[in-house]
């Protein structure tokens, strides 16, 4: 340790250059909302193209669905397996065990889809998707409305100006402007007719293709430049699709209308009805790539909304609804506060003790220092800045300042002992032997504080997903912090005391005196306290008695969470009905409760946001003007909101930063066997 002391260049040098390496290391860590330790959730998306539901089922479901149970291994362990019949498509929900690797898991849902795809129609093969549904990583949504414009026409508005902005963003992925009353052309086929015109799909779906696709038609030169003709196709909107001309065998020209039923209405399987604050609205959905950045991402959207809404028409206006960067800039700020109180309050505690600003300040290096350090492991295990690790973080940075203490305080002890000049020589001796007499105590410590969360680093499942990354944090920058104090706070006062004149100045404390009257009071009442049992049974019985007290009255009523749930300005309100048949019969009981609603807390909410899923399927999420006003509104929605024969509700707090924890059904039940419509027959009589 004395060549290292004495050669404070070479000390500065090296930290200096770990902390460099220590920035770089932060700057590239990923950015996500939670850790990395999930359970992957892919789904795979299947359109049934001509088919029934039923006939999907027999023809390819079961036998994909086998394909899919047939993943089940020690790397990608499957625990349950859904799948969703809409009237267009069929949604699988594959869900792996914790700590499967997703990409790993999304390679093998692929595998396992396109075995048993490649025997699907082109239509159906080409409309197939999987993907990994990552509730992790975070999301931005931003809804865009407008009090006289129809939603197409604020999509077309809107659609140019937004998404090829948005493609550029580098760590946005799935960024989409999702209109709601987007339509499909539907074609469905007559077998009477197709058959009576001795017709088959393909000879349909060739004349479509030839219709939709332009012809060349040559070149043409002028001058130098040579120039394509090209023809225009024959449709050029969906009416147009019913006169499409098909030759059939017998060589009559027919139109599609004679052979085909021609739809062009809303998606079957979209959302049927999005609003804010009872008006139709857009969906603006953005999702970091793998690995990438959600902060980046975030403010990347923000940013090209603001840009765009300088050249938007007055009419047209947005909500943010989900913007993780703020949670995660939230989160920063906290560390920054805790690192900045940190380093005060250890120099303030130095300060009152030794009484030189001077020879205190040094301590508050260990601080930040310590955290940009564990910035290199964080790297090297693999982990992303989040809000656990970020908690992490901001835990550590009470913790750090101790060793410095110890050791600085230690210093000044022995020089106090040793007054007058000394030489180089002699200084270092003395810091050495100061540093030498705690630097065992140092590490101890500092090993015993480690012990506590170096179990929960290497938990696993829902454990090591909710304290695995603040564990690995604390230790990371816990055990930096007396590394740093037995190397780097030595030598700054050591090179300090160089450049003093007289060497060492004795300091006295601001508050010695105090002191000195506390120290002796303790040491008054506490030799009063050893030399009467009698006072120490009753100081003991009532301890005793308090704290059974506590276990029996206080501690049952305490609320018991697996996770502490985050503070949220959003109010969830589930709106399950029974007997509708058509959206707009869900409409209307939404606008009627929205109305109410709003009558009873209008005061309390800045504005509304609605989502119709189905005929019988609803939610309002309301956003409160001050969160504060949570658990006030939240109890008397409840009681406003009670649930009635034909209307049922579920009232409560969202928090799109609160951490995805599985939270299983108290009661499930498995239908097996039979026909499809037999156990829809059966799951509704359960449910009723």
């Amino acid at each position: 340790m004395k060549g290292i002391y004495s050669s404070p260049l070479r000390v500065y040098i090296a930290l200096g250059f770990l902390a460099l390496l220590g920035i770089f290391a932060g700057s590239k860590l990923p950015v996500s909302l939670f850790p990395n330790s999930s359970k992957p959730k892919i789904a795979v998306h299947i359109p049934f193209g001509a088919l029934t539901s039923d006939e999907f089922l027999n023809l390819y479901g079961r036998n994909l669905e086998t394909t899919l149970q047939a993943i089940n291994t020690d790397e990608t362990p499957i625990e349950k397996l859904e799948a969703s019949y809409e009237q267009d498509r069929v949604n699988y929900y594959v869900q792996f065990g914790w700590g499967t690797n997703s990409e790993l898991a999304k390679k093998e849902v692929e595998t396992a889809v396109n075995t048993v795809a490649n025997r699907f129609p082109d239509e159906m093969r080409l409309g197939t998707g999987v993907w990994p549904q990552n509730e992790n990583s975070g999301f931005v949504a931003i809804s865009f409305y407008s009090d006289t414009r129809s939603l197409d026409s604020l999509y077309a508005l809107l659609e140019p100006i937004l998404v090829p902005k948005l493609s550029k963003i580098p760590d946005a992925a799935n960024a989409e402007l999702w209109n709601p009353s987007r339509k499909e052309v539907r074609v469905e086929l007559q077998p009477e007719k197709m058959a009576a015109l001795q017709l088959f799909p393909n000879d349909i779906s060739k004349a479509i293709s030839s219709a939709l696709s332009g012809e060349g038609g040559g070149s043409l030169t002028v001058g130098v430049q040579q120039l394509s003709i090209q023809m225009p196709r024959t449709i050029r909107k969906p009416e147009d699709l019913e006169q499409d001309l098909i030759p059939t065998p017998s060589g009559r020209i027919i139109h599609l209308g004679d052979a085909a039923k021609v739809d062009y209405t809303i998606r079957g399987s979209d959302t049927k009805s999005i609003k804010t604050s009872g008006a139709p609205s857009l969906i603006l959905y953005a999702e970091p790539k793998p690995g990438g950045n959600v902060k980046n991402m975030a403010e990347g959207v923000i940013e090209v909304v603001k840009q765009a809404e300088l050249t938007l028409p007055k009419d047209i206006h947005y909500e943010i609804l989900v913007d993780p960067s703020e949670f995660i800039n939230s989160a920063i700020a906290n560390v920054m506060r805790e690192v900045a109180m940190g380093a005060c309050l250890a120099v303030l505690v130095l300060f009152l003790f030794i009484g030189s600003l001077r020879n205190t300040i040094t301590a508050a290096i260990e601080i930040p220092l310590s955290m940009v350090l564990a910035f290199i492991l964080m790297r090297m295990s693999g982990m992303n800045l989040n809000l656990i690790s970020l908690g992490g973080l901001a835990l550590s940075a009470g913790m750090n300042v101790d060793a410095s203490v110890v050791v600085m305080e230690n210093i000044f002890r022995h020089f106090d002992d040793s007054p007058g000049n000394h030489t180089f020589e002699e200084r270092l001796d003395i810091i050495l032997k100061a540093v030498s007499e705690v630097k065992f105590a140092v590490i101890a410590s500092t090993i015993s504080s480690l012990v506590v969360f170096l179990p929960l680093a290497f938990t696993s499942d829902l454990s090591y997903a909710i304290l695995g990354d603040l564990a690995k944090t604390v230790v990371f920058s816990h055990g930096f912090s007396a590394f740093v104090a037995l190397i780097l706070v030595p030598t700054v006062r050591l090179q300090l005391m160089s450049k003093q004149k007289a060497g060492h100045v004795p300091t006295h404390s601001p508050v010695e005196p105090q002191i000195q009257k506390l120290e002796n009071f303790y040491a008054e009442k506490l030799a009063l306290f050893i030399g009467n049992k009698k006072f120490q049974n009753i100081a003991y019985g009532s301890l005793a008695g308090i704290l059974l007290l506590m276990a029996v009255l206080i501690l049952p009523s305490l609320p018991k969470d697996v996770i502490g749930t985050p503070d949220t300005d959003w109010i969830y309100v589930g709106i399950s009905t029974r007997g509708n048949t058509l959206v707009k019969q869900m409409e209307s009981t939404t606008e009627e409760i929205e109305a109410r609603f709003l009558k009873e807390f209008g005061k309390n909410v800045r504005y509304t946001f609605t989502q119709i899923n189905a005929p019988n399927q609803a939610s309002i999420m309301a956003r409160l003007t001050n969160k504060g006003d949570m658990k006030d509104v939240w109890k008397k929605m409840e009681i406003f909101l009670a649930n009635t024969p034909f209307v049922k509700y579920n009232v409560g707090p969202w928090n799109p930063a609160e951490l995805p924890i599985p939270d299983p059904p108290q009661i499930q039940v498995t239908i097996r066997g039979g026909e499809l419509k037999d156990r829809v027959e059966a799951t509704r009589q359960i449910q009723n």
